[in-house]
């Protein structure tokens, strides 16, 4: 208990920077941990997650915050496994895109991303070496991408969402985030209940990304992309077919505008419904962005809604036949380097693979103009969760970001050397 509480203090003082946590303290049983200490890994837990003996706030104040006394099913796996909760991570308001108090350790003037903002920072950071988050649109890997951590999003259903709060059960999905591939990973499969069958690969498996067939996509996006993220993109392609990967361009079903216009459609009758059975009473305390979304939303009907379902299955119908031939999809999870404070950033360049619900893992691999990261998506074939973290451990070799962990990490203890640039 006495190793827990200092952690705990520490987390506290160091997130006086960060602003990456809601709430930092035990839940209900974990603070009397002591069976192997070396075992132990420290969890963030998005607040979106019921977590006994902490609150769930939602990321708002329009509703209040909740104690429960009964933990996610997500949640319970990694304590069962070893994992000590030590608070609930910052999230957007109810998960949307409405932006919050946390920065990025990159640069404290920066936005992490959203809408699992306090996960991907507290990892970034070295606060924890584990959290978890969920993605609707791209709140995984985004705040990834602009945090310089990895994300793994696996595939769709794959990890129950039993006592986590549904935005829009047609994509709700949970993540992960840690320094590494292999952290990431066994994370994931432990709360998918081993149905990835990463774990014995991450204990003897050798990352290799010789002879695999990658699909270059680009998307309609491409244009949105920043000229440096775009020069990242390049540089990591022409890497990997340095290290024997076959890579061919490819356009999908999902490429244009359509898809988009799917997603938007149905996350907006189902996030309608969820948030009405909150019962809201104070919509005058809703920030901008869900105030609005509560009001377009409203004007989605059935029909427009059963339509997109169906069109959404063509459209899956005909990507998983160009998928039956490549190992994943690259392509970018985001525009490039993280806004300033204010602003999540776009997520339509997530968008796409999570309406397919398709397993993702966000990997850091270089820094623009502004000395921020910037990742790369991979995205794998339908329930490919396995294939797609052992490609995702090679690629991440290649790229040898890890080194600048341990850069980070001196700054980020050094006093006034990040926290000057606090803007």
């Amino acid at each position: 208990m006495r190793r827990v509480n200092h952690d705990l203090r520490r987390i506290a003082e160091q997130d006086l920077r960060f602003r990456a946590f809601a709430c930092v303290g035990a839940a209900d049983g974990d603070a009397g941990v002591e069976d192997d200490p070396a075992n132990q890994i420290l969890l963030g837990v998005k607040d979106l997650f019921d977590v006994a003996g902490l609150p769930t706030a939602l990321g708002t104040v329009a509703v209040p915050a909740r104690v429960v006394t009964e933990t996610a099913a997500a949640v319970t796996a990694l304590q069962r496994w070893g994992a000590i909760v030590v608070g609930k991570t910052v999230t957007s308001e109810f998960a949307y895109f409405e932006a919050n108090m946390t920065r990025n350790p990159w640069n404290l003037a920066h936005s992490p991303g959203g809408s699992s903002s306090g996960s991907a920072a507290a990892v970034a950071a070295g606060e924890v070496p584990l959290a978890i988050g969920t993605q609707t649109n791209g709140s995984v890997i985004r705040p990834a991408s602009f945090c310089g951590v990895v994300g793994v999003k696996p595939s769709y259903g794959a990890i129950p969402v039993d006592g986590l709060f549904p935005f829009a059960p047609s994509f709700d999905t949970v993540g992960s985030f840690a320094r590494s591939v292999r952290l990431a990973g066994v994370a994931a499969d432990v709360m998918a209940g081993g149905r990835l069958h990463y774990r014995e690969f991450a204990e003897q498996g050798a990352p290799v990304v010789r002879g695999a067939r990658l699909g270059v996509v680009r998307t309609g996006d491409w244009s949105r992309a920043s000229e440096p993220m775009r020069a990242l993109f390049a540089s990591t392609v022409d890497l990997l077919d340095g290290r024997g990967v076959r890579a061919e361009e490819v356009v999908t079903a999902l490429c244009g505008e359509e898809a988009l216009s799917l997603h938007k459609t149905i996350s907006e009758f189902e996030g309608y419904r969820s948030l009405r059975r909150l019962g809201i009473q104070r919509e005058d305390l809703l920030g901008a962005k869900m105030a609005e979304f509560i009001r377009d939303a409203a004007l989605v009907g059935q029909g427009e809604y059963e339509s997109a379902l169906t069109r959404r299955a063509e459209l899956l119908t005909q990507l998983d036949t160009q998928l039956a031939g490549l190992d994943a999809f690259l392509t970018l999870p985001a525009a490039g380097e993280a806004p300033l404070a204010g602003d999540n950033g776009d997520p339509r360049f997530c968008t796409r693979w999570t309406l397919a619900g398709l397993p993702a893992v966000c990997l850091p691999a270089g820094f623009g103009p502004a000395g921020l990261p910037m990742g790369v998506q991979l995205v794998g074939p339908r329930g490919s969760d396995t294939a797609l973290l052992r490609l995702a451990s090679g690629v991440e070799e290649a790229l040898d970001f890890a080194r600048n962990y341990e850069r980070l990490d001196a700054e980020l203890g050094a006093d006034g050397v990040r926290a000057s640039r606090s803007g």
